[in-house]
């Protein structure tokens, strides 16, 4: 038997992230973003272990998943899960984090044993069979229901009207949630709005939040930017925000960062005592990631030639129709709260040195990223801000 490859996920992950930000990034160039790669590319790779031929090919490519096996794709993917499921004691009370996958397969698709273990032993989905022909409704409003308690009701409607139909046959979703408090929390007697610059001239005031603490803190000349790492309580996560120097400078900053590892940004800098302002904000984000895949190169698998036998039926019967992305963030003084959800549905064919007391002002559009900032360094969400009141 041949030595499984070993995998790591958040070199992938960060890979697969930098091409879906810049993708999703010039779809809308001016609006706020936020997704969580991290359930995009998990309900990707339960895709992948039915995908057969030239379909698997796309995506494995487009995942950073190439030339890994199945084998070594499930392997990884569940000894991440296991971690982010198994909060050790005590850290538990200081944040929340929970993975759910789930899968709801028609009583008419006769399902892959292979496929069907792979998803329940490795990517912990837990498996039901349901009639989406002739319960439709309850069917969506069953699998919206499992989201909204997954992410603790800050996902709703995730699959709207007018998706699952009689021809539907299988619908992978995962679901994303994370709640945490920040280290050093912000006072809210210091929160007060000021202007925040949407673009070189034009402002709207926004409720800043303030604070002066030790946070890490770098100046990437490289990027034309200002890096600030912020903890949340229990050690190993962190929201990062890259400011660009200059009020209209995201779009420069977006493009350089194609060329950085991101999770550097997680554990880079130096803690000092710095000045900050940020805005408060909440935002949510719904997108259907059909067309922003086709655009990574995955072709095949939404339209005829799709080949998900390993699923099952014949190469051909199945292809996927939908890639539903919802993503919700809420950004305060106590810390933050995000949840993002993916659903896969199928039909068949008919560095610098800081200077002292340094300040940190995000009053302009910025980007921001949510993760692991020691081991792994997974990248649970990112986005840009670019209109707070939004």
């Amino acid at each position: 038997m041949s030595k499984v490859k070993s995998l790591n996920i958040s070199i992938s992950l960060n890979a697969f992230t930098l091409d879906m930000y810049k993708v999703l990034s010039e779809k809308a160039p001016d609006k706020n973003l936020f997704f969580s790669p991290l359930s995009v590319m998990t309900a990707l790779s339960m895709t992948l272990m039915g995908a057969k031929q030239t379909s698997r090919d796309q995506l494995a490519v487009a995942l950073k998943l190439h030339p890994h096996s199945n084998d070594a794709v499930k392997t990884a993917f569940a000894a991440a899960l296991d971690a982010f499921n198994k909060i050790p004691e005590g850290v538990q009370k200081l944040y929340e984090l929970h993975v759910a996958n789930n899968m709801y397969v028609s009583h008419k698709l006769d399902l892959q044993q292979e496929f069907s273990d792979a998803l329940t032993q490795h990517f912990q989905a837990a498996a039901k069979v349901v009639d989406f022909g002739g319960q439709t409704e309850a069917v969506r409003q069953e699998i919206n229901q499992a989201v909204e308690e997954a992410t603790k009701n800050k996902i709703k409607n995730l699959i709207p009207e007018g998706i699952l139909d009689a021809l539907t046959r299988l619908v992978l979703v995962n679901a994303v949630y994370f709640k945490g408090l920040w280290t050093k929390q912000f006072d809210k007697a210091r929160t007060q709005d000021l202007p925040f610059y949407t673009d070189g001239r034009n402002s709207v005031n926004v409720p800043m939040m303030k604070a002066k603490e030790e946070y890490r803190y770098m100046i990437r000349k490289d990027l034309k930017a200002t890096v600030l790492g912020m903890d949340y309580q229990g050690g190993n996560l962190s929201l990062v925000i890259v400011l660009p120097d200059k009020r209209t400078g995201l779009a420069k900053v977006e493009r350089k960062l194609q060329g950085v590892d991101l999770r550097e940004l997680f554990d880079s800098g130096r803690k000092v005592e710095v000045e900050v302002t940020i805005p408060r904000f909440k935002m949510e984000y719904s997108e259907d990631l059909v067309a922003p895949l086709q655009a990574l190169g995955v072709r095949d698998m939404f339209g005829s030639s799709a080949d998900l036998s390993g699923i099952g039926g014949l190469p051909g019967d199945l292809y996927v129709s939908n890639v539903l992305h919802k993503a919700f963030i809420d950004v305060n003084e106590e810390g933050s709260e995000a949840a993002a959800a993916t659903a896969v549905a199928y039909k068949c064919f008919s560095f610098a040195k800081p200077a002292p007391d340094p300040v940190f002002t995000a009053d302009h559009p910025f980007f921001f990223m949510l993760g692991e900032k020691q081991k792994s360094g997974v990248i649970l969400f990112c986005g840009r801000l670019t209109q707070p009141q939004e």
